[in-house]
């Protein structure tokens, strides 16, 4: 007969003690999931498939700054989510998760990088429900049906899934020459021109800097000192 009494007690406790190897194996299936599938149109079929520029750039194709970050980050989101899964039952785990992510893009990341809260919205509902639950819902099941030989077969073959997809970005960037990233205006440098374009919402204006024939990023940093100290260069545009 169920006990009631501990069911009410204790509803919010997982049963299942999630392993550590979990980690590994949640670093490598976000890595896959979040960082390598969602760049593959753009090397595959070029950039600004949206027609805004490319979709998706991959780590590699970062500045060292920019990429030396992401996997940092998978480490500490992929500690979080173990300690979560490991104490609550998955969805209230899950919950918690995902308010501390909204959390973490709403006041944590720099206001240039920020998504709207429309955004943020959908981004929890939509991939972080793939990026945390699927992961775990694998590795559970590997480990339900095979043990502890099926976690190590499940960590190999992300790996090496991992491995194949890294060759292949690193083979178009590095030998091909499909670079898609754009370089970072030197500090305190006047460009030639800095355009905004501007449109309905914040999502849809851009900002684009160019020095020497050259196409550059822009940053919070670098649009306040173009418009601290070199007048006449900013544009401004109204989107159609």
């Amino acid at each position: 007969m169920i006990n009631m009494k501990f069911f009410k007690k204790h509803w919010w406790k997982s049963s299942y003690k999630l392993p550590v190897s979990f980690i590994l194996f949640f670093v490598l299936a976000f890595f896959l999931i979040g960082e390598q599938l969602p760049a593959l149109p753009t090397y595959l079929f070029g950039s600004g498939l949206s027609g805004d520029g490319p979709d998706k750039l991959h780590i590699l194709d970062l500045s060292f700054p920019d990429a030396i970050h992401r996997p940092i980050a998978y480490i500490l989101i992929g500690t979080v989510i173990w300690i979560l899964f490991r104490i609550f039952t998955w969805p209230l785990a899950w919950i918690i998760g995902a308010s501390l992510w909204a959390l973490e893009q709403s006041f944590l990341t720099p206001l240039d990088q920020r998504p709207s809260i429309s955004n943020i919205l959908f981004f929890t509902f939509t991939f972080w429900i793939v990026l945390t639950l699927v992961p775990y819902f694998i590795y559970r099941a590997v480990d339900y049906k095979w043990g502890k030989k099926g976690k190590r077969n499940a960590i190999l073959i992300a790996i090496a899934i991992n491995l194949l997809l890294l060759g292949f970005f690193a083979y178009q960037i590095f030998y091909l020459h499909n670079s898609y990233s754009q370089q970072m205006l030197p500090t305190n440098t006047c460009p030639d021109r800095l355009v905004e374009e501007i449109g309905e919402t914040p999502e849809t204006s851009t900002t684009t800097v160019y020095w020497k024939n050259k196409t550059y990023q822009s940053s919070a940093e670098v649009y306040n000192f173009v418009k601290e100290n070199c007048p006449g260069v900013m544009e401004r545009i109204e989107k159609p």
